[in-house]
């Protein structure tokens, strides 16, 4: 019966790419996936139904406020000009031929330090798409830049991210003698970072290249940029880049001074990145109301960034749904049980137990969490270095951990209009193929290190 649940919980992983990728929509997809492990695992169906419906409620309850609020901020940006009299400058300062670099450095920094992954996409979005007409590249490429810094930067040391303080605060649950920071180990994580990041940023230089030639975009880059703005009424340069960057700065600031968060009475970060995005929102409002009275009007702008905002949610709650009857089969059981026998080099079992419970979980937090309670202890005990195991961990989770089960990224996409088949590829090459490359050379070193 485990084998037949293993098989089951496969195949419906498969399935349910294939029938995404051909354009079935994804409520219908999860609940179709879900009863193949359903009657292959012999869950109580109604019961399993009811899990479906917890994961699904659940991230709804967690996320929608972020990624409506998000979607409206961006719609806002979009509409005002504020996006396009940004992007203007950066093109015009760097150049076409940087447009990718420009993107990938900000997207970079501003996960470093601890801006969500949503946040970052919301606030760059609008500029990037800017950036990448200028340039004659595809939009559809948008998220996979985006992909490759926010992606990777939770690899350096001491990232404000969940995939760094979960490993160093297991392990020093676990194991009280041991010292270990969100700074351990550096090297493998700049190895990591740097060999991911120039993996992602040159398949993306070579393929927007590319397709700008095959569908005869191509923009003369040798040239100096001559920017021609699309509409009289753009906002000034200082005016667009108040909200944008204050919506940076009140993350930053309230995500670490704890008075500030008892200002607000909250300390969550998803009720930061709202209060953010709010405030960001309001500025772009007071400041270029102007400009969004004469595009397309404040009701319908701020109308379609909710309806955008709502479907990524409903899109995206789908996916966990099922992921979480997928976690209650006892195949899902079994694989764990499997990848923690694994009897190789402490580090290579790392690699691999992360990359497939992130892959199962469509979720590289959960992963991890999972991973580091069951796991630490004996790895440790079989010769693994604990700041070693800690620094690979961030890297590594990242590999599987945006395949098409991942709420998150499909409700990113969902936002930007972009189906799977147009701009998964992309998001592939720079989110599951990047990482794997960097964390695997990352491993090899602490091989010889440790």
């Amino acid at each position: 019966m485990t084998t037949l649940s293993v098989i089951g919980l496969l195949a419906a992983a498969v399935i349910f790419i294939v029938v995404v990728w051909k354009g079935m929509d994804v409520f219908t997809s999860t609940i179709l996936v879900s009863f193949i492990i359903i009657v292959t695992s012999t869950m109580n169906w109604w019961d399993a139904l009811a899990n479906y419906a917890s994961g699904y409620c659940g991230f709804i309850a967690s996320q929608i406020f972020v990624l409506v609020i998000g979607a409206v901020f961006g719609e806002l940006m979009g509409a005002s000009g504020a996006a396009e009299s940004i992007a203007n400058i950066i093109t015009e300062k760097l150049g076409v031929k940087n447009v990718i670099l420009s993107i990938t450095v900000i997207s970079t920094v501003f996960v470093y330090v601890g801006i969500s992954g949503f946040v970052v996409l919301f606030v760059i979005a609008p500029i990037a798409t800017v950036m990448m007409k200028r340039a004659g590249y595809a939009y559809r490429m948008i998220p996979g830049i985006i992909f490759i810094g926010a992606t990777c930067s939770a690899m350096l040391p001491y990232a404000i991210n969940v995939t760094n303080t979960i490993p160093a605060a297991i392990i020093s649950e676990q194991l009280p003698d041991v010292e270990v920071s969100l700074g351990s180990a550096p090297i493998l994580g700049i190895v990591a970072f740097v060999v991911s990041t120039l993996v992602g940023y040159c398949y993306m230089v070579y393929a927007a290249k590319k397709t700008a030639i095959k569908e005869g975009t191509v923009v003369d880059d040798t040239k100096p940029v001559k920017i021609v703005p699309t509409r009289d009424d753009l906002p000034s340069v200082g005016i667009a880049a108040i909200p944008f960057v204050a919506v940076v700065v009140i993350v930053l600031a309230f995500s670490n001074i704890s008075a500030l968060q008892n200002l607000i009475k909250v300390t969550d970060p998803n009720a930061i990145a709202v209060f953010a995005m709010f405030i960001g929102c309001l500025l772009l409002v007071l400041l270029c109301y102007k400009q969004l009275v004469v595009k397309d009007g404040l009701k319908s702008i701020i109308a379609k960034g909710v309806d955008n905002g709502v479907g990524a949610t409903v899109m995206a709650a789908a996916i966990i749904g099922f992921s979480t009857v997928l976690q209650n089969s006892i195949g899902f059981e079994a694989i764990k049980s499997w990848v923690l026998g694994f009897n190789m080099n402490p580090y290579i079992t790392e690699f691999l137990g992360l990359n497939i419970l992130a892959g199962i979980m469509g979720s590289g937090t959960a992963a991890v969490q999972t991973f580091f309670q069951f796991f630490t202890q004996s790895l440790v005990a079989n010769g693994a270095d604990p700041s070693a195991l800690h620094r690979i961990a961030p890297a590594a989770v990242t590999g599987l951990n945006t395949l098409p089960n991942a709420g998150g990224m499909v409700a990113q996409l969902k936002w930007m209009n972009i189906t799977l088949a147009e701009g998964y590829w992309y998001v592939f090459i720079t989110s599951v193929v990047a990482p794997v490359v960097g964390s695997f050379v990352a491993v090899l070193v602490a091989i010889v290190m440790y």
